[in-house]
This record gives C-alpha cells, structure tokens and sequence, in this order.
C-alpha cells in the first residue's frame, strides 16, 4: 500500500499488482480510500464486501465499450486494455467491461514522494503500443490527477477514459443530506429516460436523494458538460462537506451511477491518438466545509 497524507487530507493507493486484479479498471492508481480529517469518503461496489474483483474508491477505465482492437482480434488472440494488459479474446461474444478475461499484465511501475505518486504502464507490443503516466498530487484540499498516454506504434486508435468515483460520504446510505449538482444542469429527458428505482428528485439544477434508493440507479448523458471546469459536485448537509471534480477539457458525456451507499457520477474523456501523438488531461478533486 501507498499512503499519502497532507493537511486534512489522507490517500490510500495499491500497488499494480496488489489486491485488484480484475481486467476492468485501471491497476496503475488503484486509489481505494481517501479521508477528510478521518471521515471516509469512498466505499466499495458492493456493501461492506472485501472482494478484490470490484470497484472501490476512485477506480477509473479506459474503453469502457470497447477495448482497443477487440473488434479486429481473432478468437484466443490478445487485445490491450490501457493499465491492466493483454486480455485474451474467448469468444466472438461482444466485448463486455464486464467479463473476467485471462490477462498478461503490461509492465508497471511507480515511485513517490511526500507530496505525489507517479505510475507508469508500458506496452511495447504492436500494433498498439503506448506508454502511460500517472501523477496523483495530494493537496490541502483534495487532489490532483495528470494523465500523459503517448501511442508509440504505427497505428491510430481511439478510446475513453473516466474515474469511476465509488463515494459515500461518511460511508452512510443515500439519504435527503445528499445533493448533487451535474454539469450545466439536469437534462429532464435523459433523467425520465435513465433506470430510477424511486427517491431521487431532480430539478434543472441538482439531484437530491429524497429516500434511500432500494436497487440500482443508472443515468446516462445526465447533464450537457461544461466547458472544463467544475462538472459535478456532492453536498453533505449533515457532515457540512462538498467534493467535487474539475477537468481542463470539456466532458464528452456524463454519467450517473448507484445504489442505495453509493453514488458515481462519471466524466468521459475522449481520446484520438495518432502514431507518434500524445494526450494529456487532468482532473482536480477539491473537499470542501460547507
């Protein structure tokens, strides 16, 4: 484990390699918890579950649709799946973010200081190369995430990337001291359209959790993105706290997930790399008192 502590702040990390090895989520940043002067934020897929094959914390997923070269790999021969590795194709089935594929993981590493953690995927194996790097800086506040992935083959491609963020304030039940705020506003549409098992209220500008919800909710597309910037943020009037997620591009879609402890909202990133180009983002998590 990688533990990084600063100000009210406190960041607990596993290792590539250590514990989660699921073929869904990214293994370089695994960040599994995060406090604010001791309260957890962040809790697990399921409820009080100590299985290592879910989500947790602040997992995040490239090609969540589909994995790169997928669609052009042949039955038994491997695709790349960014920050985890070559995943094995069984089936002619679609891809599913879902499945438990037989995996070679790509080279990893990391090194870190007082203030930050770098992680670096490696995958020199053509036609779909790259390299990835990972920065998380903590602040007083909250922390940083700067992403660098650079495709060094011969050949372009296309994915997505997003931070899955498993949070529960205080790891309660969703309850009316929720209130979240989503991008330039709720689109109505897609919130009568999205699976809403009951007890969330929506307006044009914020979702707040009237009842615990009794299974799963899912909204996709829930708000038009902002240009950069703050795109949603989670208000808890009973623990007087607000956390919050920038980015310094513009969103192409965003999503909302949960059940009845946890709610994700999710900002997708879309990437394009040409041979030989580089992307670079960066999303900022701030934690506020209220």
């Amino acid at each position: 484990m990688i533990e990084l502590a600063k100000g009210h702040i406190r960041m607990l990390f596993e290792e590539p390699g250590e514990n989660y090895l699921g073929t869904r989520f990214d293994w370089t940043g695994k960040l599994v918890q995060m406090w604010w002067k001791e309260v957890p934020l962040c809790t697990t897929e399921m409820i009080n579950s100590t299985a290592n094959q879910q989500g947790k914390g602040f997992f995040n997923e490239f090609g969540i649709d589909e994995a790169i070269g997928y669609s052009e790999c042949g039955i038994d021969e491997l695709f790349p799946k960014i920050g985890v590795g070559h995943l094995k194709k069984e089936s002619d089935a679609p891809y599913s973010f879902a499945g438990n594929y037989p995996v070679m993981p790509f080279q990893m590493s990391f090194e870190y200081n007082h203030d930050s953690v770098t992680f670096q995927c490696i995958n020199r194996q053509v036609p779909f190369p790259f390299t990835l790097n990972k920065t998380f800086t903590i602040k007083n506040d909250g922390f940083i995430i700067d992403y660098q992935l650079k495709n060094t083959g011969k050949k372009a491609y296309e994915t997505t990337e997003y931070v899955h963020n498993f949070l529960s304030p205080g790891q309660k039940l969703l309850s009316d001291d929720i209130h979240l705020s989503v991008g330039t506003g709720v689109d109505m549409n897609q919130f009568n359209a999205g699976l809403n098992p009951g007890g969330i209220f929506a307006s044009n500008g914020y979702l707040q959790f009237t009842q615990t919800p009794q299974s799963d909710f899912f909204f996709e597309h829930i708000a038009e993105p902002s240009d950069g910037g703050q795109n949603w943020c989670i208000c808890d009037k009973q623990l007087n706290l607000s956390i919050s997620e920038s980015t310094d591009f513009k969103p192409c879609k965003i999503n909302l997930w949960g059940r009845a402890h946890v709610v994700s909202p999710e900002l997708f990133k879309n990437i394009n790399l040409q041979p030989g180009a580089t992307e670079r983002w960066q999303r900022v998590f701030e934690i506020k008192e209220i």
